[in-house]
């Protein structure tokens, strides 16, 4: 059965480049996603994801859902 995701990562152009930020799933008290670090390359983006699985999943455990719930 499939899960929600622990989180996203999103190219964003900065400074004549493309940087990458990591977002939590879920939604925080203000109504955003949670943002949690910025990267240079995609690849250290889902990297620093897969290596923080344990805390992101303590993290989305604490947040409100998304609008639009995962298909479960």
């Amino acid at each position: 059965m499939p899960s929600a995701p622990l989180g996203y990562v999103l190219s964003r152009p900065e400074l004549g480049g493309i940087v990458y930020h990591c977002y939590a799933h879920g939604r925080d008290d203000a109504g955003g996603r949670p943002w949690l670090r910025r990267e240079d390359s995609l690849n250290s983006a889902v990297a620093w994801m897969i290596q923080h699985e344990g805390e992101l999943s303590a993290l989305t455990g604490r947040l409100y859902p998304e609008p639009d719930e995962w298909p479960v």
